[in-house]
């Protein structure tokens, strides 16, 4: 009797694992509307904003999902800086957390219209933040030490400018167009000058990121996937990777991979490149 209440337990135990435990065997997806990931090398981990609920998802080195800030207000683009991570808020805000303490450091509203709100964001490694404002054509420069800030390029053939990526070899900032036939732009650091790299037959892109080797990676909500470009943009983009839904992507030096979030399924993956 004992033996047969001891094997129904058991029973009884493993069927309610079953049912808790995804089958990858992760913790429960805490993703919702994953717009961006940011890769925290110092702590072993990636944290992701997310649109629909504002909340800060850490990932750990095995998959395992947990809150890093919930209503965090992280809805857009996010960067790492030091121990600090910046993402852009509702309603033009720029808001940071204290990578250790989780604490809130910044909480700053850009002036404007709620409507003109605030997409991507980047930092040029002395002391400012690149931030982009599709609606009024603006890219905005923030000191970061005493949030001064203007407005570094406007108009010039720039067409709701959302993804931002940093250059600093070339002196520059590559920014691509979130509209129907995309402009990848280049805005020279020094005299704020916009130029086109190229021009796409894209449907609003989102995200550009670029690899060790140069090759440049593009992501959009509305896209089939994933496109690859050369160094220069000389050649024609290419579609290097079919998904939906995904928004920005993410280079990971340390893997030779791209990360990706998958905002309708709340799902996100590791795409490997080859050298």
């Amino acid at each position: 009797m004992l033996k047969n209440i001891i094997i129904n337990n058991s029973m009884a135990l493993i069927a309610l694992l079953i049912l808790i435990l995804p089958a990858n065997g992760y913790t429960q997806n805490l993703l919702n509307g994953p717009q961006k990931i940011v890769i925290d090398i110092k702590r072993n981990r990636l944290l992701v904003s997310n649109a629909n609920s504002g909340d800060i998802i850490q990932i750990d080195s095995i998959g395992n999902q947990t809150y890093f800030v919930q209503g965090a207000d992280f809805i857009d683009g996010i960067e790492i800086v030091g121990d600090t991570i910046y993402g852009i808020g509702n309603n033009r805000k720029i808001k940071a957390y204290n990578l250790e303490t989780k604490q809130l450091v910044l909480d700053f509203t850009l002036p404007g219209s709620p409507s003109n709100y605030l997409s991507s964001i980047t930092y040029d490694s002395i002391g400012h933040l690149f931030i982009s404002c599709p609606l009024l054509n603006e890219i905005y420069r923030m000191n970061i030490d005493n949030l001064s800030y203007w407005v570094f390029a406007k108009d010039n053939g720039l067409n709701k400018p959302n993804g931002i990526l940093l250059e600093k070899e070339k002196n520059r900032i590559v920014v691509i167009d979130d509209s129907p036939n995309s402009i990848i732009h280049a805005i020279n650091l020094s005299d704020s000058t916009v130029s086109a790299l190229y021009t796409s037959a894209l449907n609003s892109p989102d995200g550009i990121i670029r690899d060790k080797y140069g090759k440049h990676y593009i992501g959009g909500y509305y896209l089939q996937g994933m496109f690859q470009a050369d160094s220069e943009f000389n050649n024609d983009i290419e579609l290097f990777y079919k998904g939906s839904t995904i928004v920005y992507p993410t280079y990971d030096e340390k893997n030779h991979s791209i990360l990706v979030t998958h905002y309708d399924s709340n799902t996100w993956e590791r795409v490997p490149l080859r050298n």
